[in-house]
């Protein structure tokens, strides 16, 4: 069997970890299937069943990106022949004369909290995503023969979305790493946010939050993953960290998860493994990813207040760490049933 796995869009982030966790485990099945990655760049090292064809020009922008999904690229994988193709970019690519496959992990289509403008100050790459973008995983989905999510919330929305049949969505909970522990000392002054500059990943509530608290606690420090210079000297933007540092400081601080959009919550599923207190926004994804964790409290994402309560209660010692063994003995590799589904389309 040929499979064709279409992921030019991956090159950093969490699109890369999926690349790499999901060629890992193709690697270690060792099948007698024939794989074909394409890929932006050499990422991957081939052996004698994957093969990686690399498309440089068009990791380049999402629109070059788009147009090989929606114009051209039926050309290059139809030459290949292939018996499936396995889309990790959210859209099939349409015109390919075989059995198509989607992973769908853009949540901006399929969420109602919010609509994105065009015009709005910082909303207008989230509104491309969401009403352009958006209509065309929703078209893809329609036609892919069968649709891969990653939470129940999403499978929920992607039905309403589409009124496709929920006999042709799956659930496929994404392959969270057992992290390593750290033996460091947890301070309930410090806090910290591993996050993007997406506007609904709601950086803003966290500003008001400290402003409120600022004067009664000047001992209190949030430290935030973007490259930003924030008015708070108690709120630092310390930039990209890798995997094993944002580890360690799930040990050592408490993790604010203001977000109000998001397919799963990587920052959530890792820190409760480390059995931190987590004061996340009260959303579907957070209560599906968090379930009955004990160190977990909830608040609206709309208000800063609610916010700021529960990191006063955390200074303050009301809120403290409980014991729990969130850790797992061993990670269930997730990819192995999306690849027993994919080979019985």
């Amino acid at each position: 069997m040929r499979i064709i796995v279409n992921d030019i869009a991956a090159s950093k982030g969490g699109a890369m970890a999926v690349l790499k966790d999901f060629y890992k485990t193709v690697k270690l099945q060792n099948d007698d299937n024939e794989w074909i990655f394409l890929l932006g760049d050499n990422y991957l090292e081939e052996t004698e069943n994957i093969k990686v064809l690399t498309f440089k020009k068009e990791k380049a922008s999402q629109i070059k990106r788009l147009c090989f999904d929606l114009f051209y690229g039926r050309k290059i994988i139809n030459k290949l022949n292939p018996d499936v193709v396995l889309s990790f970019q959210n859209t099939i690519c349409f015109g390919v004369k075989c059995k198509q496959v989607v992973y769908v992990h853009q949540s901006l289509p399929f969420q109602d909290i919010k609509k994105f403008s065009f015009f709005k100050k910082g909303e207008k790459e989230s509104a491309i995503k969401q009403r352009i973008v958006g209509k065309i995983i929703k078209k893809s989905i329609k036609k892919a023969d069968k649709v891969f999510v990653q939470t129940q919330w999403m499978k929920e929305g992607v039905i309403k979305k589409t009124k496709i049949s929920e006999n042709k969505i799956s659930t496929i909970l994404p392959n969270v790493k057992n992290i390593e522990k750290y033996n460091v000392d947890f301070s309930n002054k410090l806090f910290f946010y591993p996050t993007s500059n997406d506007i609904y990943k709601n950086i803003s509530c966290i500003e008001k939050a400290v402003e409120a608290l600022n004067k009664d606690y000047p001992d209190l420090d949030v430290e935030i993953t973007v490259d930003k210079k924030f008015n708070s000297p108690q709120i630092k933007g310390i930039g990209y960290i890798d995997k094993k540092m944002v580890e360690r400081k799930y040990f050592e601080r408490t993790l604010i998860f203001p977000s109000y959009i998001e397919t799963f919550g990587y920052p959530l599923a890792e820190a409760k493994q480390a059995g931190t207190i987590i004061l996340a926004s009260d959303c579907s994804f957070s209560h599906e990813v968090l379930g009955d964790y004990k160190n977990a409290y909830f608040f609206n994402y709309s208000s800063f207040n609610e916010l700021a309560s529960l990191m006063k209660d955390v200074m303050e010692g009301k809120i403290v760490k409980k014991e729990c063994s969130e850790i797992k003995e061993e990670s269930v590799n997730s990819w192995i049933q999306l690849i027993e589904e994919v080979k019985g389309v």
